[in-house]
């Protein structure tokens, strides 16, 4: 079983995926839009994104006009 909380684990994980693959765990943006328009109707609070890994999710965010996302991944390798 692979070990998640081992960054060695994610960066090998994304460097074999490359830069066009991309993966959301459980919920998309779209999934959340309700909800998220709901508890955050201040579209400039800044939303910090924990684990964002490759996911579209943060992209899909500021496409919706939050623009105040910070990303955080235990893999250095998906954040730059």
């Amino acid at each position: 079983m692979p070990n998640y909380g081992d960054p060695h684990y994610w960066d090998k994980r994304y460097k074999e995926a490359g830069d066009s693959a991309s993966f959301d765990w459980l919920e998309s943006y779209f999934s959340l839009h309700s909800l998220l328009a709901e508890f955050i109707p201040d579209k400039s609070m800044r939303i910090l994104v924990l684990g964002c890994g490759n996911a579209e999710f943060s992209e899909d965010l500021y496409d919706d006009g939050y623009t105040n996302v910070v990303n955080v991944d235990i893999s250095s390798v998906v954040i730059r």
